[in-house]
């Protein structure tokens, strides 16, 4: 006689199972919604950007009175029961975490870690302990799907849509409605999901990086049983609405995904955020360790370009090292030379839009999302040595472009700050620069260019009107501060790369520096994108013509 068993409600199928046979499994969908719209892959981002964006949420929490971040846990621990999970099933069998918080380089240290991790993985003799390796980041450059990887790539479109339309249909079931406002805002859902296809495909060891703080944020519903060690990169002040004014106050924050047992690591800080987190750590019963700069990176080649990378590396290698020996996998050295596993992960990893170089025809691209006085600082550090490296090439530079946008900070601060800092490291010019002559004024750029963050152009034939004041506000700032005419302010980042592609013709170099925004820096790589395909298809017209 045949069973019949039910699954939970909010998965609304049934699998009846017959002797002999495989199970035949029927779903039931309760929602309208998708009645007639295909459930793609495009039909999944339009509905995940209907959905409450990161930005207004960060806005309310900032201009409202009382305080919504104590809100914050309890509202996300809902919606994981209404996605189908209890805390505690975060820890599937075998699911293991990283947890990484910071100011700056939080994504850099959760890359590098992953990219350590995945070289046992790739080894014939793949430890199971270890497992496949996820990674949850934020922001996405270009495409969502960035944010979740498994196994160093990201997830596929159909395997994105499948686990999205599994959270929806779960979110809509438990509120008796298809609409958007039955469900999480963007980050919250994007982080559910990721949970869900961490669990759903099996992975064993995930490295989940904070969306904003870390007390607070969506991500810290992890259950400390499941977290293996907790990370936490150089802090600044960003986010002040939600984190607070002080560094003090932003070092609470982000200390607050150390847990009881759990070892947590740092790097240095300034003392008075060290102070914090070292209270932190005391108040929540885990082991703080501070994380020099380690000897032995001193003269290996990173992946990821700047030289504050090296620091980025150096937690990194001890938080991978201490992950490892708790799984008990192997056990590390970090005072004496690495592993080639360590080493080769170091050496390879990609973090697009951190300190990014791309060589483009005659174009050299410089393209980091810094977005903090302490990130501008470092960019403006990279410049200077790529710069350098460039003028003693064989074919230096004959121009260089500054391409900037900021439209959620104090862009006009960072501008300035930008621009001061490249300055103070550089000095005046000199007879040798290969700069053109006329270049040889002071000015640090031979053009610069403000846009938004708009990827293309406005179609011809449009009505649509884009707001460039603040671009207007910027290049006149930029022109008391580096007297150069030579600016423009553009509607597109797309008008801004055909600049760039058309001072660079002849025999010209341009070395082209694109900062103030991770936004921007997705949106460059966008437009570059898509026109190096677009070349791609007229060389093999030329061909098969």
């Amino acid at each position: 006689m045949a069973s019949l068993l039910l699954l939970p409600s909010s998965l609304r199928h049934v699998s009846i199972f017959l002797p002999h046979a495989s199970p035949l499994k029927l779903h039931f969908s309760t929602s309208t919604t998708f009645m007639t719209k295909q459930r793609t892959y495009a039909e999944a981002i339009k509905l995940l950007d209907s959905l409450q964006s990161n930005r207004v949420i960060v806005a309310s929490i900032s201009t409202t009175p009382s305080d919504m971040n104590h809100n914050a846990i309890p509202e996300m621990l809902e919606w994981t029961r209404k996605a189908g999970y209890q805390p505690k099933d975060l820890a599937a069998p075998g699911l293991k975490y990283i947890h990484v918080a910071g100011t700056k380089g939080k994504g850099s240290v959760s890359v590098m870690v992953e990219n350590i991790l995945l070289q046992y993985w790739k080894d014939k003799n793949k430890p199971e302990a270890l497992g496949r390796v996820g990674l949850y980041t934020s922001p996405h450059l270009i495409h969502v799907r960035e944010r979740i990887r498994i196994d160093g790539s990201p997830i596929s479109e159909a395997l994105f849509a499948r686990y999205f339309y599994e959270l929806w249909d779960r979110f809509s079931l438990a509120a008796g409605g298809p609409d958007s406002e039955t469900k999480p805002g963007y980050f919250r859902y994007l982080t559910l999901l990721a949970f869900h296809t961490f669990i759903q495909e099996g992975v064993g060891t995930a490295i989940v990086e904070c969306g904003i703080g870390g007390e607070y944020d969506s991500t810290n519903i992890l259950p400390q049983e499941a977290v293996t060690a907790c990370a936490i990169t150089s802090l600044g002040i960003d986010h002040k609405g939600m984190l607070g004014e002080t560094i003090e106050e932003i070092a609470w924050h982000k200390g607050g995904i150390m847990k009881a047992g759990v070892p947590a690591f740092s790097v240095e800080q300034v003392p008075e955020a060290q102070a914090v987190l070292e209270k932190r750590a005391d108040e929540k019963g885990a082991d703080l360790t501070v994380v020099e700069r380690l000897p032995v990176l001193q003269e290996l080649k990173l992946g990821l370009e700047g030289d504050f990378q090296k620091d980025n590396a150096s937690l990194a290698v001890v938080v991978a090292a201490s992950y490892l020996k708790t799984l008990g996998i192997a056990d590390i050295s970090t005072t004496t030379d690495l592993p080639e596993e360590f080493t080769a992960g170091l050496e390879t990893a990609v973090w697009p839009g951190r300190c990014q170089y791309i060589v483009d025809g005659n174009i050299d691209w410089m393209i980091d999302g810094a977005h903090t006085f302490e990130s501008i600082t470092a960019v403006a550090t990279w410049f200077q040595e790529r710069y350098a490296a460039a003028r003693g090439s064989g074919r230096p530079p004959t121009a260089t472009m500054l391409v900037f946008n900021q439209q959620d900070r104090d862009a006009r601060a960072l501008l300035r700050h930008l621009i001061t800092t490249i300055q103070s490291k550089y000095g005046p010019r000199f007879a040798g620069d290969p700069l053109k002559a006329w270049y040889l004024k002071g000015r640090l750029f031979t053009y610069a260019a403000f846009c938004t963050n708009r990827p293309f152009k406005v179609p011809d034939g449009s009505d649509e009107v884009v707001d460039v004041a603040l671009q207007d506000k910027l290049a006149k700032l930029y022109m008391s501060l580096d007297s150069n005419p030579l600016h423009m302010t553009y509607a597109s980042v797309e008008e801004a790369v055909d600049l760039a592609y058309k001072v660079s013709e002849g025999d010209e170099k341009v070395l082209v520096l694109v900062t103030g925004s991770l936004h921007l820096a997705g949106a460059v790589l966008q437009v570059l994108e898509k026109k190096a395909k677009l070349r791609q298809v007229k060389k093999a017209k030329r061909r098969s013509g």
